[in-house]
């Protein structure tokens, strides 16, 4: 949809999303009885509001067709229970992005493709790992100790960190699945670093898979079943090596196995006879 058609929509329901987010005591009443149908004293004990104050909110929902009254008890309408779901998600969006404003900022996002970043609310329950003056590859040691652990390691990577091939060969040991998706030029940094024997060896693994991909990645992530580790680059195109968004969350691991998949699907299988030529 052009501009003009996305401002045209907001003109025509500006008031209907004032009227739903201006008002904390009608944003707690709604997302308190997306829960089940409460009766006024319940709603005022578990809100903590004045009768006067619950009265009025509700009365106001009620005339807007939000809420349903019941005997004694209130329950959504149908679009009541419509807006209720929507502002949960905006809300869980917004903090996703307050929450971990510093990972934002100055950063690439262009990595992640846009059906992604609608879905940021899935990243609410994360946390950052960042580089202290005492101990600056905090985000590295964290990582390693989080693959250490892993059995199912999916990883995009467009920068080369020589350790990295120790944590997949270990990972390899155990008998852990590991697909990679690497560009060219990280392909070939790490068959001149490790040596084309050690990598015919990682290659010949059944369980490793190796994928290259041409497109200029600004993302660097690993999803396991454990966990998602999120690095951006910066805009001035360099990598930001001193923080990581690491969640252990479903949904977070779930949108980082969408994030992944994206990519698979831009990538070619790399294999011993690729190595050869």
């Amino acid at each position: 949809m052009d501009i003009i058609g996305t401002l045209n929509r907001y003109e025509n329901i500006k008031g209907d999303i004032k009227f739903v987010t201006t008002s904390s005591v009608r944003t707690k009443i709604i997302l308190s009885l997306n829960k089940g149908n409460k009766d006024l004293n319940t709603l005022k004990n578990e809100l903590g509001l004045e009768s006067s104050a619950a009265l009025h909110s509700l009365k106001k929902l009620e005339s807007q067709n939000i809420i349903i009254k019941k005997e004694n008890e209130y329950s959504l309408s149908t679009i009541g229970k419509l807006y209720a779901i929507k502002s949960k998600n905006l809300f869980k969006s917004f903090y996703t992005i307050k929450k971990y404003d510093k990972i934002w900022l100055n950063h690439w996002i262009d990595g992640i493709p846009k059906n992604l970043l609608k879905e940021i609310k899935c990243l609410n329950n994360s946390f950052l790992v960042e580089s202290t003056p005492v101990d600056i590859i905090k985000p590295h040691s964290h990582y390693t100790k989080l693959v250490n652990k892993a059995n199912e390691i999916k990883s995009i990577s467009p920068i080369f960190y020589y350790p990295y091939i120790d944590l997949y060969k270990n990972a390899l040991k155990r008998d852990a699945d590991v697909k990679l998706i690497l560009s060219p030029l990280i392909l070939a940094k790490m068959t001149e670093t490790a040596g084309v024997e050690i990598i015919n060896q990682i290659l010949s693994s059944k369980n490793f898979k190796l994928y290259k991909i041409e497109e200029d990645v600004k993302v660097v992530f690993t999803v396991t079943e454990n966990f998602l580790s999120l690095g951006l680059f910066s805009t001035e195109g360099l990598y930001d090596a001193t923080i990581n968004l690491v969640s252990y969350d479903v949904d977070a691991i779930e949108w980082g196995n969408k994030l992944f998949s994206y990519y698979l699907d831009k990538a070619q299988k790399f294999d011993l006879d690729n190595l050869s030529k």
